[in-house]
């Protein structure tokens, strides 16, 4: 696990935010945290808020997680009844933290048309998705009547290694895998 000086839910406001490097500050204190390995940020200059560490978080599925392809070969029995169901299936897995459609051939709607065509004709691949949220498809397919096949493995996972980690401030997040803390 990482080493933070920062204590989990202590109120730090963002100072600084780069590319490759953040200026926390909180009552008597100011860190600078430099982002190794970054794979994505969402962090402003004035965000407010507790600041958390994850190693597991919806934000890290696509990260820490094997992604697997999963394909539809036979018809549903009411295809855009599935589409709704894997739409809502898809969303609680990521738990709102990241568009559902970001695990779909296309981008947003170009993604959701390709899904609905597929659906439609009972042929070709459906996403490409870490396996928590592939077994919560396959499980829908199924209970509509749709048969599908997966190219990866989805019972055994494996864990990134090394795994990427989350620093929460608020809204705002740095996904990494290490950081490095430096009291100012």
């Amino acid at each position: 696990m990482l080493d933070i000086p920062i204590p989990n839910n202590q109120l730090v406001t963002v100072m600084v935010a780069q590319t490759t490097f953040a200026v926390l500050t909180m009552p008597g204190q100011q860190y600078r945290v430099d982002y190794l390995e970054k794979a994505e940020a969402y962090l402003k200059p004035g965000m407010r808020g507790k600041f958390i560490s994850y190693s597991e978080h919806p934000l890290l599925l696509n990260y820490n997680s094997r992604l697997v392809e999963v394909y539809i070969n036979s018809r549903p029995q009411n295809s855009q009844q599935l589409f709704i169901e894997l739409r809502e299936r898809i969303q609680n897995v990521f738990q709102h933290w990241r568009d559902w459609r970001c695990v779909l051939l296309g981008k947003g709607e170009a993604g959701e048309n390709q899904l609905r065509k597929n659906l439609l004709d009972g042929s070709g691949l459906l996403l490409r998705a870490p396996a928590i949220i592939a077994k919560a498809v396959i499980d829908a397919c199924t209970e509509h009547g749709a048969s599908t096949y997966v190219l990866g493995n989805i019972e055994n996972p494996s864990q990134a290694i090394p795994p990427f980690y989350l620093l929460l401030i608020g809204e705002g997040y740095v996904i990494a895998q290490n950081f490095n803390f430096v009291k100012l």
